[in-house]
């Protein structure tokens, strides 16, 4: 996963993976600490040290392959807050093959990377909002190979997303769609001809990163038949002027 949305620049503290991207997603801008360290307290300081370096704040990604496993709650007795909770859905590839002989939607395209009218339903609805944060963004989306999936309706498009292609799978992301065009459809349209699309690539299978918070569309992935591998989360401590 950590592959299908690309940091700008990665370091190394004793076994943890640092992620740093000019703030742009806490994805891009976060520790995977993924092995244990031999000296918690330092390496935590150490993160701490290089993310203010970087004026952005210390964030960790939680997750049950988190090492130490107690290191949510150390962090939370330091002080740092948790936040966006995320479940992480799944698909198979022999489920997956039940797109295989979906009828394409006309009204859909497919690209290798995203295109002004893609970034601009993006960018409106998603963010980040200065140039330089956009640039950041679009290094972000350049560095896996995905395809981008575009809805258009009489001429505009009304609805997007993003599929990396890492390792044989499938990272569906940046599934939008425009606010005054919600609930008419698109979103699984879209989903439906990217589905179709990793099928057609034989992929071994997809996943979907999906807030907790986002029922309507945690209700969408399961009627597609994706369902809940594992889950995360962010604990954050904040840049201290």
């Amino acid at each position: 996963m950590a592959e299908a949305w690309p940091s700008i620049e990665r370091g190394a503290v004793d076994g943890w993976t640092l992620r740093f991207a000019a703030g742009v997603t806490l994805r891009a801008n976060s520790v995977l600490p993924l092995a244990a360290p031999g000296n918690l307290e330092a390496a935590v300081a150490e993160v701490e040290r290089r993310s203010a370096e970087r004026w952005l704040d210390a964030s960790f990604q939680i997750s049950p392959a988190t090492q130490p496993a107690d290191l949510d709650g150390l962090l939370a007795m330091k002080g740092y807050r948790t936040g966006s909770p995320t479940l992480v859905q799944v698909m198979d590839g022999l489920e997956l093959q039940r797109f295989a002989g979906v009828e394409a939607d006309a009204r859909v395209e497919l690209d290798p990377e995203p295109g002004p009218e893609w970034l601009e339903v993006y960018l409106r609805e998603e963010g980040p909002g200065t140039k330089e944060e956009q640039a950041v963004l679009r290094r972000i989306l350049l560095g896996a190979p995905a395809v981008y999936a575009s809805l258009r309706v009489d001429g505009r498009v009304e609805s997007i997303a993003r599929m990396a292609l890492v390792g044989g799978f499938g990272g569906l992301s940046c599934v939008v769609t425009r606010a005054e065009t919600r609930r008419r459809g698109h979103a699984r349209r879209i989903l439906e001809t990217l589905l179709s699309e990793a099928a057609r690539r034989d992929l071994s299978g997809v996943w979907l990163q999906v807030r907790e918070a986002r029922v309507g569309a945690i209700v969408l992935s399961h009627s597609l038949g994706f369902s809940t591998a594992t889950q995360y989360h962010y604990r954050t401590r904040e840049l201290t002027p």
